[in-house]
């Protein structure tokens, strides 16, 4: 079977591209994107999508403009849509106490985010190789991964996808040099100042000389736990749905009896599912965390264990997981959102990004500001007594209470009202009236849309 081959079958066994996809490729220059872009070429006619190729100069090596020029000059050979971006991923990193490798991440990912507004049939291709996903399943198992982290890096993610997740890296090097196709080479990925540098250049090399296919063995043990839970999903699943008596937006209720007739391994996944359903994810929540909760059944009726902004309270008919109240509402931290990001935040989901225009007639869970007088990352949380800020139209400051009470909102939902903030000023009090200070006019060059929604 020839490579492209290769990736047409990954492509069509996990559908990454459909007729009619636009796919913004991540072009870094290096041997595994030009390898990307020359198989998604081969491909392109008969699977009938465009492409189109997304480059950001990070700014960080002496030879980031010879990479930002090779990806140029490939464009210009297929006669692809070829779009760039500088921005210092160093400097990105020091603003938001951030590493150099995340902050590149979240830079391009915000880059091709903005590319994405103008294609309403869009997906983002990366060009993980079968190296990388053996490296990350191996990096995982010595930091301590449970089963869930060994599955590692899916084909797709949303609209993330991966067409070369399965070629080897040998692989690659050798087609580009059979076909003397150029690229960059990044000399920073022969140090060992980094973990998976320092994995791919000295242990795994050692491990090889006892088994030669040990990446392809630890690839095939991410398919086997993916499989494996795959199936305790579907499990847990139905178990899940068939014990709950009630389930709200902050809460899930199960019945007692029948919670209890699971052994402790069912209910920690019960409890873990809950959780997710609940907070939209559980990166954070260890098996030590479950284990705390899961001490509840050994306790009197009526008792309660706590977790941060969790409680998991036992009754005589049902046990209770819920976010606390006074933390999920008025006593919540303030917390911090990007470009690009979306997340819960008490009864709401707050979703923030950069777009080419703005509609004038748009609902109240909709606001647009200008993007050059805002600082981020915004800051959400409540209502604090003293606060202030400047309603459009009005053209001077007004105490959110009185604004409140102007607008006739009940004192009970005041306290449920995100604001959102640039540094200390409040921009938006989400669904009611934006700042006057940071509002769209003609002379604005960047505009930002955030969204504020309820959880599903």
């Amino acid at each position: 079977m020839t490579i492209i081959n290769k990736v047409r079958e990954t492509i069509i066994a996990n559908k990454l591209i459909e007729k009619g996809d636009a796919i913004i490729v991540g072009a870094s220059g290096g041997p595994d994107s030009q390898f990307l872009i020359y198989a998604l070429m081969e491909l392109r006619k008969e699977m009938d999508f465009t492409i189109i190729l997304a480059h950001l100069n990070h700014l960080h090596r002496k030879e980031a403009d010879f990479d930002e020029s090779l990806v140029e000059k490939t464009s210009e050979k297929f006669g692809l849509d070829f779009r760039k971006k500088s921005a210092s991923m160093d400097d990105y990193a020091k603003k938001y106490g951030l590493s150099s490798e995340d902050a590149g991440r979240r830079l391009r990912y915000e880059f091709f985010r903005q590319i994405q507004e103008e294609y309403p049939k869009s997906k983002i291709a990366v060009a993980h190789n079968l190296d990388d996903q053996a490296e990350t399943v191996l990096m995982r198992i010595i930091r301590g991964t449970g089963v869930e982290g060994l599955r590692a890096m899916d084909y797709r993610n949303g609209d993330i996808i991966r067409p070369i997740l399965d070629i080897k890296k040998a692989m690659i090097l050798d087609y580009l040099n059979s076909e003397q196709i150029p690229y960059a080479i990044d000399k920073t990925n022969f140090t060992t100042d980094y973990t998976r540098n320092k994995l791919r250049l000295e242990i795994i090399p050692e491990i090889e000389k006892i088994n030669p296919n040990f990446k392809e063995s630890l690839v095939k043990l991410s398919e086997i736990a993916t499989d494996e839970i795959s199936i305790s999903d579907s499990y847990i699943k139905n178990i899940y749905e068939d014990i709950i008596i009630q389930r709200k937006t902050d809460s899930v209720s199960f019945d007692k009896k029948a919670f209890e007739s699971h052994d402790k391994a069912i209910q920690s996944k019960l409890i873990r599912r809950a959780i997710g359903e609940i907070k939209r994810e559980v990166r954070d929540i260890s098996k030590e965390n479950i284990d705390t909760f899961l001490k509840l059944v050994d306790l009197a009726n009526g008792k309660s264990i706590i977790k941060d902004d969790l409680v998991f309270l036992k009754s005589y008919k049902f046990y209770k997981l819920g976010l606390i109240k006074e933390k999920s509402q008025k006593g919540t931290k303030q917390i911090s959102i990007d470009i690009g990001e979306e997340i819960s935040f008490g009864e709401k989901r707050i979703r923030v990004r950069q777009v080419s225009d703005f509609s004038k007639k748009h609902g109240r869970n909709v606001e647009y500001f200008d993007r050059d007088k805002l600082t981020f990352p915004l800051q959400i949380r409540y209502r604090k007594n003293g606060d202030k800020f400047k309603p459009i139209g009005l053209g001077h400051s007004k105490k959110i209470k009185d604004f409140f009470i102007d607008m006739k909102v009940d004192k009970e939902k005041r306290e449920k009202i995100p604001l959102i903030l640039s540094e200390n000023d409040i921009i938006w009090v989400t669904s009611f009236r934006s700042s006057e200070d940071y509002k769209v006019d003609p002379s604005t060059k960047n505009i930002i849309k955030i969204e504020v929604y309820d959880e599903d």
